[in-house]
């Protein structure tokens, strides 16, 4: 029983830690960008002022809802199965969800794409999340390490196909473009494509990164649409 209750800690700890690293993170990020605006615009700058402030709001909720669901060690909920993370049941359809990043980010040619939008009814609210999360974060990691137009295409369906389509900035130090992304922590102890595989795995789909000539990065993901009533199989620990 102790070793089924340290199973599920691990695994529940191992997901806490990708919600504040690609949830919270994503929003972090935006509120830097914001306050650079704000501190170059003239003075009447109420407008970026508020953003800045909702989307601080919005992190600290992120975190909240985050570590709220971790169990107590020994409780009943600890040593019971978890439940399948389903966090944004209620924030809405992905396709608004991911057209708003570009609000977020203000200083971002984001330019998305849908496809079969007709099927996203379909979606169930697991795969909808991951999907979201693994969105934000290659979108995050696109703004932090690379420039120029961000291109994401969604076709619904089943499976649900996602491309995330950049172009890296030439480095000017070492390991700086792969920081996050090339499956290695970088510098900054970055973890967002380890991150992204696993939200993946989690479901029963993949991902995949990939430098194409000329600078450009792609992030492709393949998603079951369905849902599940149980929690996802445990990953397999090295």
């Amino acid at each position: 029983m102790a070793k089924s209750v340290s199973h599920e800690r691990f695994h529940e700890r191992r997901r806490i830690a990708r919600e504040l690293h690609d949830g919270a993170g994503h929003h972090l990020l935006a509120i830097v960008i914001h306050a650079r605006r704000l501190s170059s615009q003239q003075p009447g700058a109420g407008p970026t002022a508020g953003t800045i402030e909702n989307l601080a709001a919005e992190a600290q909720r992120e975190i909240r809802r985050a570590i709220g669901r971790l169990p107590d060690p020994g409780s009943e909920q600890a040593a019971g199965p978890r439940e399948p993370a389903v966090e944004s049941q209620g924030a809405g359809p992905l396709s608004e969800r991911v057209a708003a990043l570009g609000a977020n980010l203000p200083v971002t040619d984001l330019v998305v794409h849908f496809a079969a939008i007709e099927e996203e009814r379909k979606l169930a609210p697991g795969p909808r999340h991951q999907a979201l999360r693994i969105i934000q974060e290659a979108v995050s990691n696109a703004v932090k390490h690379g420039e120029g137009r961000i291109d994401v295409r969604i076709r619904f369906g089943d499976p649900l196909d996602i491309t995330v389509t950049s172009r890296s900035r030439p480095p000017t130090g070492p390991r700086e473009d792969t920081a996050g992304l090339a499956g290695e922590p970088g510098a900054d102890g970055g973890h967002g494509l380890v991150n992204m595989r696993l939200r993946a795995a989690e479901l029963g789909g993949a991902l995949d990164y990939r430098r194409l000539p000329g600078g450009v990065v792609q992030v492709t993901a393949s998603l079951p649409a369905g849902s599940s009533t149980t929690a996802p199989p445990p990953m397999t620990v090295a």
